[in-house]
């Protein structure tokens, strides 16, 4: 027998406005019965799973208006409630010890590729708690692996999760996978990046009226850990295309906490260094930030602090930003560099406030 995906795509697709009234139906309507057999079939087919989505894909294109659409909300509402339940139902199979791959291995491919393919499911609170246990739990006992001609990005996803062993999953099949190098291999993440960095602007996860369900509560160094991490798998194209053009006070926020103290500072001097590493010179063609503010809060900083590991990591960053300078070659730009040298060779050297070590590594830059 045919799944209803697989066989009849191309009908399932406009009968998906069926399922508007899903939560006013009876228990024994059509419509639920109908969804029981999709939910079914979803959790073994991974062919499935893609024509379930794509459709949806498709009808949010025809459908984008800026609000979200009520059968939008009905279809997100639903694929969350039953993926969770899926995860949950493998999570118990695996703590009772019932788990058996021979007989059960297809579900688990076909969860994690649904949700690693789809990673805004990530953004449900239930559904990401037990994604975050069945796969810590998976890997330790097979170490998850991926196909190497496959994007998967709801593996850089993970490197935003709270869980360390998380991350460290994620980093490992981020590797594995190699760099994203166009803005479209972004697309997938675009709701979690929007959400991490309003996060980061505001300090409050946004409102969210259009699910009834709880989204994850994020915490600020999960997400600069996050940031951290994920600049170093994309290429520039993939880095200018899909977050400075989408999403231009990015580096705006990551300057702003340049001046914080600590865990903060770390984490937006490592995205700042990045940064210039990744596009050089043409950074300056995709901010609005002059020169000269982003050396008076990196020489503002080193004067406020008196620990040697913020000034390690911030002479560190001197060396790309000195080269995207070096690289215009025009008044202004040749000016900051000139101050920034002075700085390294004649402040830093006389100056307390750096250790002997610091003093030998500004002469160095």
């Amino acid at each position: 027998e045919e799944h209803i995906w697989c066989g009849y795509a191309d009908i399932m697709g406009p009968f998906l406005e069926m399922f508007h009234g899903y939560f006013d139906e009876q228990e024994n309507s059509l419509v639920r019965t109908i969804w029981s057999r999709i939910s079914q079939e979803l959790g073994i087919c991974t062919q499935c799973v893609c024509e379930h989505h794509q459709a949806q894909e498709s009808f949010d294109i025809e459908c984008r208006s800026g609000s979200i659409d009520p059968l939008q909300k009905v279809l997100r509402h639903l694929d969350e409630e039953r993926v969770t339940k899926h995860l949950e139902k493998i999570n118990a199979m695996i703590q009772l010890k019932e788990y058996d791959p021979s007989c059960h291995g297809a579900e688990v491919v076909c969860i994690m590729f649904e949700v690693l393919m789809y990673p805004v499911l990530l953004d449900d609170q239930s559904l990401a708690n037990q994604f975050q246990k069945f796969i810590e739990t998976i890997d330790e006992s097979y170490e998850v692996s991926l196909s190497t001609n496959q994007q998967y990005p709801g593996v850089y996803a993970l490197l935003f999760f709270k869980s360390g062993k998380a991350r460290a999953i994620g980093l490992r099949l981020s590797r594995s996978m190699g760099k994203l190098r166009k803005a479209v291999d972004l697309e997938p993440l675009q709701p979690l990046l929007q959400k991490y960095i309003n996060f980061l602007d505001a300090e409050v996860l946004p409102s969210t009226p259009e699910s009834s369900r709880p989204r994850v509560q994020l915490q600020r160094a999960d997400v600069w850990l996050g940031f951290k991490s994920l600049l170093g798998f994309l290429e520039a194209p993939a880095f200018e295309d899909g977050i400075l053009e989408k999403y231009p006070i990015f580096l705006n926020i990551v300057l702003n906490h340049v001046s914080d103290d600590g865990f903060d500072l770390s984490c937006a001097v490592s995205c700042l260094k990045a940064s210039f590493e990744m596009l050089g010179c043409k950074l300056w063609l995709r901010t609005t930030l002059s020169p000269s503010v982003i050396r008076n809060t990196l020489l503002g900083q080193c004067f406020h602090t008196r620990d040697e590991k913020s000034h390690k990591e911030i002479f560190d960053l001197f060396i790309p930003f000195l080269q995207s300078l070096e690289a215009l070659q025009d008044g202004e730009h040749e000016k900051q560099r000139r101050n920034i040298l002075y700085f390294l060779l004649h402040q830093v050297t006389r100056s307390s406030n750096f250790s002997a070590l610091m003093r030998k590594n500004a002469t160095k830059v």
